[in-house]
């Protein structure tokens, strides 16, 4: 985006300069240096100029991965009035981009709110109180904040349907032995499994549920297939379930599957820490970047829940008993 100095056309030193940014060990110093008081000089002419140039010098940052250094550079900015508004959108970008980011500027965007909170300084606070981890360490600082805190995610009501096993049989005899999605799959089998092993076409449906499509059905048929056919298929059932965790859309139920396989899920500890680890932000596609983040920390939450009810069931599956 191109805004105008005079007669000539401007353009913020930081994010033009991105793309040239030397990738040489030996120069990488020199330019870094150099960008940085190109990006200091802009700052109080870029206040007149870009509402969102918080925003592109964030993208920027995220782009040369300089974490630590975005957050020193939101002290600076939000440390002066006539910056603040700049420091408060690039802390705003920073939420979005690196996890830790929430717990780290959550405190500076309290402290540089100012007697008047500005509509950039609140759409930060805001922004950061997504992060239930910044909301543990520090939402008593937002005790006397006039902000609108992050909507919590919504918790619906359980919808799951009881069945007995003279249920469970009749319903599925309804239904097709290649079928790839079931409603309340879980029930329907624990239901049968818990009155005795599954008949061979009861077997056949569970396997497709659990081999032929992933999704939903498949996490959740996962830990059945591992009750009904027992160890032998543990490998199998990991290397299938640990390839979704970090999938937006479907994760947390493949999540939910490890966990509901407690002990017998270790080997699956790597990939979930690995998802937990993370620095930046998963790839998420939703409607705005708030609902993109909250997204992310739902699955961080998962995860973190997942974890503890395997490190917690070291030897043995819950509620298993192998039929197969």
């Amino acid at each position: 985006m191109t805004r105008t100095r005079g007669d000539a056309p401007w353009i913020p030193a930081y994010p033009a300069c991105v793309a040239s940014w030397p990738r040489s060990r030996s120069s990488h110093c020199a330019a870094r240096r150099s960008l940085d008081a190109a990006l200091l000089n802009d700052v109080q002419e870029a206040a007149h100029h870009l509402e969102d140039i918080g925003r592109l010098w964030g993208e920027a940052l995220y782009e040369l991965r300089r974490e630590h250094d975005t957050y020193a550079l939101v002290a600076l900015l939000l440390a002066d009035p006539a910056t603040r508004d700049i420091g408060a959108g690039l802390a705003r970008e920073a939420c979005h981009d690196w996890r830790a980011a929430p717990v780290r500027l959550l405190p500076l965007l309290v402290q540089h709110r100012g007697q008047r909170l500005t509509l950039a300084l609140g759409k930060a606070l805001t922004t950061a109180s997504i992060s239930e981890a910044a909301m543990r360490t520090h939402g008593a600082l937002l005790a006397e904040v006039p902000f609108t805190p992050s909507p919590r995610a919504r918790r619906f009501p359980s919808t799951a349907t009881p069945y007995d096993s003279a249920s469970a049989a009749a319903l599925l005899a309804a239904k097709p032995v290649g079928i790839t999605r079931l409603a309340h799959a879980s029930e329907i089998f624990e239901a049968l499994l818990d009155s005795g092993p599954l008949t061979f076409r009861q077997a056949a449906q569970l396997y497709t549920l659990t081999f032929r499509r992933p999704g939903r059905s498949q996490a959740e048929c996962a830990p059945l297939w591992l009750r009904h056919a027992g160890p032998s298929a543990l490998s199998l059932l990991l290397a299938l379930m640990t390839e979704h965790l970090a999938d937006y859309a479907v994760g947390e139920y493949y999540l939910a599957g490890l966990a509901r396989m407690g002990g017998h899920a270790r080997p699956a500890l790597p990939a979930v820490t690995s998802l937990i680890d993370r620095r930046t932000r998963i790839p998420v596609n939703d409607s705005t970047r708030d609902a993109e983040m909250r997204l992310d920390e739902s699955l961080l939450a998962a995860a973190l829940s997942t974890r503890r009810a395997i490190l917690a069931d070291p030897t043995s599956l819950r509620v298993i008993s192998y039929t197969g």
